[in-house]
């Protein structure tokens, strides 16, 4: 049995806590058992108490909180010289570092045998700076191993050390044949006739959902202008935009207000019934300004809907013949995407069924599979190195 540790420094909901949780949830009992360390809580820490994982937490600040003092630096300090005792006490043998940088030195100090990075979205690729250590740096997609790559030299690692694992979404809860759609609509109070726009994102300024209320009032202009000329073919259009809270939502709800939107938006705030509100939707809109491969967007994918997304990170590995890809800063192409999309119903099936196609690709169980298979070769390689007469050679960057 492989003692596994996860390693990192909040668990509050996002991209990368949500990767982290589905590899606990799945990893294989019968060769894994896994433990959880932590230095801050989140929301998403009980998901991780309810699968039996023996828990470590090093301090009680909370995740959002964006002041850093005195006080967090020192329980920072503490916490990196307790991991490492907890880590050797537990005989961790395998542990997978999600952006914490102390976790590298806390493993190294602990005798951890096999060290693997997670690397979650391009702008996390650096947060470890030294990644010498690393047995294996896992990356969510090609293109955040390019970006590691090309700064090898600047991270201490070796394009060997690389391997690329894409997010995995379950394509039995997200299979749209197991929802009626429109009593996915009456739960929200939708009609059958409304163009239904979907976000599902932390409501943070990264996700740049301003991008998407403009998109809306642009369409809710066509309507004003439609009703002028008389009847109008197409439904209302409608945006319903589901996660938590990430420091936006007051401004969100402001900026919908004077943009004469609030008939036509709702925050829905975290859901566990996602499946059921992209059953719902029409289109899918993602705005970000910075992402790796968003499980909203898998999900949105398996569900069978249209995308509309900006041409960011690893995003455009993502989209191939399933949607649009637009500028972050350029609603009014998110807009002319949505018109497009609204006056078609061929259209939104046609990319609907590719959305669907393709996010087979990207089945949990695969996932799954290959981060064990990852592990366990990480761990043979040690292996292998630490055997007698065996004889190291240099590897070039």
């Amino acid at each position: 049995m492989i003692r596994l540790g996860f390693i990192c420094d909040v668990f509050e909901l996002g991209g990368q806590e949500l990767g982290c949780l589905e590899v606990l949830r799945r990893i294989d009992r019968t060769r894994f058992q896994p433990y959880f360390y932590s230095f801050r809580p989140g929301s998403l820490l009980p998901e991780v108490r309810k699968l039996d994982v023996p828990v470590m937490v090093g301090h009680n600040k909370p995740g959002f909180d964006p002041v850093w003092s005195d006080r967090d630096e020192a329980a920072r300090r503490r916490f990196r010289t307790r991991l490492c005792h907890r880590l050797r006490a537990d005989a961790i043998g395998a542990c997978i570092i999600y952006a914490w940088r102390d976790g590298i030195e806390a493993a190294r100090k602990a005798g951890v045998r096999a060290i693997l990075e997670r690397v979650d979205g391009l702008c996390l690729a650096s947060r470890i700076r030294d990644k010498s250590a690393c047995q294996r740096i896992i990356c969510e997609s090609r293109t955040a191993r390019d970006v590691i790559v090309a700064q090898r030299q600047l991270l201490q690692c070796r394009r060997g050390q690389i391997v690329v694992i894409p997010n995995g979404v379950d394509l039995h809860r997200f299979d749209p044949s197991r929802y009626e759609r429109m009593r996915c609509r009456e739960a929200l109070g939708l009609k059958a006739s409304d163009f239904v726009v979907c976000a599902v994102a932390r409501l943070a300024p990264e996700k740049n959902l301003g991008h998407l209320l403009k998109a809306v009032r642009h369409l809710v202009a066509e309507d004003s202008r439609a009703a002028a000329g008389g009847p109008r073919g197409a439904g209302g259009v409608r945006a319903i935009i589901a996660g938590p809270d990430g420091g936006c939502r007051a401004e969100l709800e402001t900026e919908s207000r004077q943009l004469g939107l609030s008939e036509y938006v709702r925050f829905l705030g975290p859901r566990s019934d996602v499946p059921e509100i992209l059953r719902a939707a029409d289109a899918f809109v993602l705005p970000s300004l910075t992402e790796g491969t968003p499980f909203a967007l898998l999900e949105a994918m398996a569900m069978g809907l249209p995308i509309v997304v900006t041409q960011i990170g690893s995003i455009i590995e993502t989209i191939d013949g399933n949607g649009y890809l637009v500028g972050a800063l350029r609603p009014e192409q998110t807009s002319q995407a949505l018109s497009e999309l609204r006056r078609s119903q061929e259209l939104r099936c046609r990319l609907g069924r590719r959305s669907r196609q393709l996010a087979r690709r990207y089945d949990v169980d695969r996932m799954m599979r290959r981060y064990e298979a990852v592990i366990i070769d990480a761990l043979d390689e040690v292996r292998s190195a630490s055997a007698p007469g065996t004889r190291r050679t240099e590897t070039v960057l």
